[in-house]
Order: structure tokens, then C-alpha cells, then sequence
């Protein structure tokens, strides 16, 4: 009785529990008649629970339901069918059971009308969006393809799905044979994209052009297993076009403003400078305005033409060991008489053992001008601006401080975004175009560092950029300086008659000879005639390309040697000294900068090379001085390696050496030049502090001479002149 009872009651339990599932529940017995039908299956299937008992499912009209029950019956195996009633979709599964009556057929019905709405809507964006999208399995199945994917790579639905491939070969970089999948591994499906995720831009000629942003992600559950991976296909062709488009006519228009900027700010320069004769008071205030504003337009223009350049690639960078305070003094000096006349003070500081960083000098210094010229704008007067370096994580960190005005958090997310500038009456009254931190990011990311700032309204802000330090293998090239004063011929080639006319003048001015060539043949004419000491080259010709005028010119026999300074709207600094230009400055033309240049490469040709090679820079600085006052042009080297360096793009007529340096010393240096039969002949002047290593005198006693420190520059200078003269005797 006692059994019989615990067994009512339990079959009661099981009873309730079906009643509140939300599934439907059927169970047949082993004749396929009805046993239990809950509430659920009623509601679901459409069928009164009171006609159900003891009847089968064929009878209640549910056919479907019964052949799926009778080959359970029949077979063991469980079976799952998918009924569609009206509006709903019903799935169905049917599995075998056995209990103490013997046992039969269990069906669980569920209601997934929802499920497949979600799905089918799912689809329905999926196959709607304008991108591309692969879905691969663990092993590299395609499981899904949109239609835009299989437009863009030119497959079919049916084709696809299903295969093991990659990314790579379905976009056709890869044969469908390959075993390769190390060549493009962000897209390549697979365990190495578990936590992660790829990005490529590709290009592609069939079935049409295209050029696609291909990314690639991994889907992991929430423990990371790994579940597969999905592309997305995103056709940037227009886009990709409408940059290129977009910076040619930046590029295009910056270049044509350049040419009447040119003659505007050139001869305003020349008026102000009473090359045309004196002018009053007024003159000289209205031709002031016109020279700032015309300062600010070449700003703007260079700006833009920064923009343009970085975007597409055609940044030539000069990367070298920099002395960061070294490279801030010159910023700094700069900027004084502005920071006086606003009464904000500069500092600047460095912690110990700095040390250089590896950065192209004239880049850095830009992004340095940036910095500073905005602390001191938004510096109130009384306000300072300071300049501090010290090494961080292996990198040389530079941070411009300021007592301003600060930044507000919501601001500071958009600083670096091109054309932002902060909505405040300050910025409307200083002006600006919104570029110059975007150039200083681009510039600094270029050179393998990162930039960013802390700041709070009212509380100043903090700009900070790193640099890599300059590794062991990092050589500065030294320059030539000319001497102090320089005079020669030089052929200026430039089509615009105008131009040309302004750069003979400012040439004139500093005591140069000129003449003049508007076309290419004549350019290649009159430098075999005339053997000018300089050439001048705009490469934007009428009758030629300039750069093939460039090339002509460094294999002719007769001009080979002539310095070639490339002086144009298009400057290409980078092609410009592949094919043997010695330096390239852009127009708008600086009077001073191309006085400098032209003094610099003719003082090279015209007068005897001397190296002067110390670790003390002082010394060298002196020096350097009173070899150009005498009329040579030197090449200042602070340790062997930039020795060698400055060697090897240019011989010397003599070499002024200290013994004790570091990275490779004046010992090394001596071994070197000596062992080379193309430097062996080039006289030694020996210069050291300290008693020579007597296991190396023979290294010095290769040399023409040797003197002991302290040295006269005078001295040195006369002794320099005496092996000189009896070297050419």
C-alpha cells in the first residue's frame, strides 16, 4: 500500500511540473496512444488535452507527430521534426523511454517562432549590408557567406559554403593548393587568431578593381574557447581614390600659390631691406603687414602640403643621433623675443645621462616649434614655458610645460584630429588652422614614437612627446660648412623669369655672380661654358622634367662635380638627393636660408675641406670658426664613427684629430684613413690632452703632425695652412 501510495504521489509531482513547462510534452505508450498530453502541448498543438487520452496522434490530426513517434517505435533512435502551425514554428523531438508500464515515446514540443524571426531578420541584415562577410569554423570552414561577399570576390553561395579555404585564397593572393598560411596570418582562420584579430588592406584586379579593407576577428565563448573566426569585406576603392584626388588638389593648389608667394613675400623682403631704396615710416608699416600676412599664407601652405605629404606616404626621412637640448636651444632662441614681448620666461632643463635620441633633425624641430610657439600663445604674461627631457621605458621623452590657460578633458580628446581647435575667445583671437598637432602626431608616430598631454582648465597643460634612443650603429652625417664668406657664379635655372630675376638678386646682394637659364638646354649649355660654382634647380620645367635636368647634369663630365641645389614649389627632397642634388630648399624662397645653403656648397668646391674631429664640442666650435674666418670649409665630426662617416660622403684635404673619444676613437680613426688607399694620402694633425698609448705609437706616428692641448685656434689655423700649402706644392 505504502509503494503504491509514494508512487501516486510522485506520477502527482510529475504531473504538476509538466503543467508549468513551458514546453509541450507528449508521452505515448509503446502502442503509440496517448498517455500524458500537458497544458503546454495543448496551447502549442491546438488540441484539447480532454480528447487526447488513449488516442493516437494520427487521430488527433497531428500526422507529422505520429510518424516521427512510430519510427522512434520502430528504430530506438531519437527523431526531431520542425512543425509549422499557422503562424508558428514548432520544434519538435521524439525519443524513447521505458518506465514500469514498459515504456514508449517522449516528445518535448518548443515554440521557436521567435528564435526564427530573430534568425531570419538576422539574415536579412546580413545579406543586406553593402560589406562583405565570411564566417569560418574552427577547421576553416566557410559557414556563411553575404552576397556582397561573394559579389566582391566573385564566388557563389554554393561553392563556397562548406569548403575549407582561408581568407587569403578566397581573396585569390593565395593558390587554392597552397599549404602556406604564414603569408597573411591576420586573415588566416585558425588557433593564432584566438584573442585576437587582423586588419589588411588589399588590392584586387578581379573580377573588377577594388581595393578592400579586409578584418578579420576571433569569436571565442565565455570561457575562450575558440568558435571560428569572421571577415568583413569593406570596399574603400572610392574612397582610397577620392584621397589621392583630394591630395593632388591640395598638393596642386599649394603648388600654384607658392609661385606668385614667392615673388610677394621675395620682394617685400628686398624693398624692406632697401635694395629698391629707402623707404619712410608708412611705407615700411603697410609693407610689414603685407610680410606677415604673406608669412602666414607660406604657414598655412606648408601646413597643408605637411597633411598631403604624410597621407600619401612621401615623408623623406633623415634619421640621425640628436642632441635633444641641443635642438631645443635653437627653438628656444627662437622664440625669445616673442616669449620677452609677452613676458613669459623659457627654461629648460635634462635629467643626467640623457641620452641622444634617433630622430631627423629639421622634423623634430618642427614638432619642438609647435609645441613651444602654442605654450607661449596661450601662456598668460607673468606665465613661464618650460622644456624638460629625461629617459622613459628606453625611450628619450621631451615635455613642453606651460602656466596657461589648459584644456578641458572633452577638448583634449580631439586635439590631435586634423582642423580641431578649442572653442574659446583666446583661440579666436590667436587664430590657427587647426594642423599643427596633427603634423606633430604624424611626424612623432613616423619616427617610431608617441605623443600625448595632460592638462586641466585653468591649471596649464603639459605636451609630451618619446623618440627611440639613437642605437650604437646610428651615425650623424656632418654637413659641410662653407666659409665665412663665400663668392662665386651661380646658374640659376628656373622657368618663371620673375623667380629667377629674385633669386639673382638675393644671390647679388651677398656678393655671388649670376646668370640666368629659363630652359633645360640651356641650362646643360651654359654650365659647360660658364662652370658655375653653384647651380640653382627648379625642377618644374617647361621644355623638360627638372629631375632629368638633375640626372644630365651628375653624368655629364663636365658639371658632375657642380654643387646642385634644388629650389622648387614640388621639392621632392627625397628624389631630389637620390639622384645627387646636395641640398633642396622650397618656395616661397628665405633669403637667409638660401644665402646659408649657397655659402655652404660653394664654399665646399671653392675652398680646401678640413675635418675637425673632438668629443669636446666646444672645441670643435672654436675651431670650426676660425677655419671658416680663414677661408676653409669644415666638417665637424664629435666622435670616429661620424668621422668615418663624413669621410666617406666627402674626402678631406686634412683632418684635425682628437686620440681619446667615444664610440670609436682617433686611434681607429688613424688605422682606417691610413689603411684605405683612397684616404692614405690625406694629412693628420694629431691633438690630445693626454700621453699617447705607447702600445699604439706607432698608429701616430703616421700622422703629419701632432699637437698638445690646450691649442691656439690661431696656431692651429696657421699650422693648418702651412701642410696644406706644402701639400699642394
Amino acid at each position: 500500500m505504502e509503494s503504491k501510495e509514494a508512487e501516486r504521489r510522485e506520477g502527482m509531482h510529475v504531473r504538476a511540473l509538466m503543467s508549468q513547462a513551458d514546453e509541450g510534452f507528449i508521452a505515448l505508450d509503446d502502442g503509440a496512444r496517448v498517455r500524458i498530453f500537458n497544458e503546454s502541448a495543448e496551447a502549442l498543438l491546438g488540441v484539447a488535452r480532454s480528447e487526447a487520452k488513449q488516442r493516437t496522434l494520427l487521430e488527433l490530426g497531428l500526422s507529422e507527430l505520429h510518424q516521427a513517434a512510430s519510427d522512434v517505435l520502430e528504430c530506438g533512435d531519437a527523431v526531431s521534426i520542425v512543425l509549422e502551425t499557422g503562424n508558428r514554428v514548432l520544434s519538435c523531438r521524439a525519443t524513447a523511454f521505458c518506465d514500469r508500464k514498459g515504456g514508449g515515446v517522449a516528445i518535448v514540443v518548443r515554440d521557436d517562432t521567435e528564435l526564427v524571426m530573430q534568425h531570419e531578420r538576422s539574415v536579412a541584415i546580413l545579406e543586406g549590408i553593402h560589406d562583405g562577410l565570411v564566417v569560418f569554423a574552427p577547421d576553416g570552414r566557410v559557414t556563411y557567406i553575404n552576397p556582397a561577399a561573394c559579389e566582391i570576390l566573385g564566388v557563389t553561395h554554393e561553392d563556397t559554403v562548406g569548403i575549407c579555404t582561408s581568407m587569403r585564397k578566397l581573396l585569390g593572393l593565395e593558390s587554392a593548393c597552397s599549404q602556406d598560411t604564414n603569408a597573411f596570418p591576420l586573415t588566416e582562420p585558425g588557433a593564432d587568431l584566438i584573442g585576437g584579430g587582423g586588419f589588411e588592406e588589399v588590392e584586387l584586379s578581379e573580377p573588377v578593381h577594388r581595393i578592400l579593407a579586409v578584418r578579420t576577428n576571433a569569436v571565442t565563448d565565455r570561457s575562450g574557447k575558440y568558435l571560428g573566426c569572421v571577415s568583413t569585406l569593406s570596399d574603400v576603392t572610392a574612397e582610397r581614390e577620392i584621397a589621392v584626388m583630394k591630395n593632388e588638389f591640395v598638393s596642386m593648389v599649394s603648388h600654384e600659390l607658392r609661385t606668385p608667394l614667392t615673388s610677394i613675400k621675395g620682394y617685400v623682403d628686398l624693398i624692406l631691406e632697401d635694395a629698391a631704396g629707402s623707404i619712410n615710416e608708412t611705407q615700411r608699416e603697410f609693407l610689414e603687414i603685407v610680410q606677415e600676412n604673406s608669412d602666414r599664407l607660406v604657414s598655412l601652405i606648408n601646413d597643408l602640403l605637411d597633411i598631403s605629404r604624410i597621407e600619401s606616404g612621401r615623408v623623406h626621412l633623415k634619421v640621425e643621433p640628436l642632441e635633444m637640448p641641443e635642438v631645443a636651444r635653437g627653438v628656444l632662441d627662437t622664440f625669445r623675443t616673442v616669449a620677452d614681448k609677452g613676458r613669459v620666461t623659457l627654461e629648460m632643463s635634462a635629467s643626467e645621462g640623457l641620452g641622444r635620441a634617433a630622430g631627423d633633425r629639421d622634423r623634430v624641430g618642427q614638432v619642438l616649434m609647435n609645441l613651444v610657439s602654442n605654450a607661449i600663445k596661450y601662456s598668460p604674461g607673468g606665465g613661464s614655458v618650460r622644456v624638460s627631457f629625461s629617459t622613459l621605458d628606453g625611450k628619450v621623452l621631451t615635455e613642453v610645460t606651460d602656466t596657461g590657460i589648459g584644456i578641458s578633458e572633452e577638448d583634449q580628446k580631439n586635439l590631435f584630429t586634423k582642423f580641431f581647435r578649442v572653442d574659446s575667445t583666446l583661440t579666436r583671437e590667436i587664430g590657427g588652422t587647426g594642423l599643427g598637432l596633427s603634423i606633430c602626431k604624424s611626424v612623432v608616430e613616423l619616427l617610431g614614437g608617441e605623443i600625448g598631454m595632460h592638462s586641466a582648465e585653468g591649471q596649464g597643460s603639459t605636451f609630451w612627446f618619446t623618440l627611440p634612443v639613437a642605437t650604437v650603429d646610428l651615425v650623424r652625417v656632418p654637413s659641410i660648412e662653407g666659409p665665412a664668406s663665400a663668392a662665386g657664379v651661380v646658374l640659376v635655372v628656373d622657368s618663371n623669369p620673375e623667380i629667377a630675376e629674385l633669386i639673382c638678386t638675393f644671390l647679388s646682394n651677398r656678393g655671388y655672380h649670376t646668370c640666368k637659364a629659363f630652359s633645360a638646354e640651356d641650362a646643360v649649355r651654359m654650365a659647360q661654358e660658364i662652370r658655375p660654382s653653384l647651380i640653382t634647380l627648379d625642377v618644374v620645367l617647361e621644355d623638360t622634367d627638372g629631375f632629368g635636368l638633375l640626372e644630365r647634369l651628375k653624368e655629364d663630365d663636365f658639371c658632375s662635380r657642380i654643387p646642385v641645389l634644388v629650389v622648387s614649389v614640388s621639392c621632392d627632397e627625397g628624389r631630389s638627393l637620390r639622384l645627387g642634388a646636395d641640398d633642396y630648399i622650397e618656395k616661397p624662397i628665405d633669403a637667409k636660408q638660401l644665402i646659408q645653403i649657397a655659402d655652404a656648397l660653394v664654399g665646399q668646391v671653392a675652398s680646401p675641406v678640413v675635418l675637425v674631429v673632438d668629443d669636446d664640442r666646444s672645441i670643435v666650435s672654436v675651431l670650426a670658426e676660425t677655419l671658416k674666418r680663414r677661408g676653409f670649409a669644415v666638417l665637424s665630426a664629435y666622435d670616429g664613427a661620424e668621422a668615418m662617416a663624413a669621410v666617406k660622403k666627402r674626402s678631406p684635404d686634412l683632418v684635425l684629430l682628437d686620440l681619446m673619444m667615444p664610440v670609436m676613437d682617433g686611434y681607429e680613426v688613424i688605422a682606417a684613413l691610413k689603411g684605405a688607399e683612397e684616404t692614405s694620402e690625406i694629412p693628420i694633425v694629431v691633438m690630445t690632452a693626454h700621453r699617447i698609448d705607447q702600445l699604439k705609437i706607432d698608429l701616430v706616428e703616421m700622422a703629419s703632425d701632432r699637437l698638445a692641448k690646450p691649442i691656439l685656434p690661431e696656431q692651429l689655423a696657421e699650422k693648418v695652412e702651412a701642410l696644406l700649402l706644402n701639400r699642394s706644392v
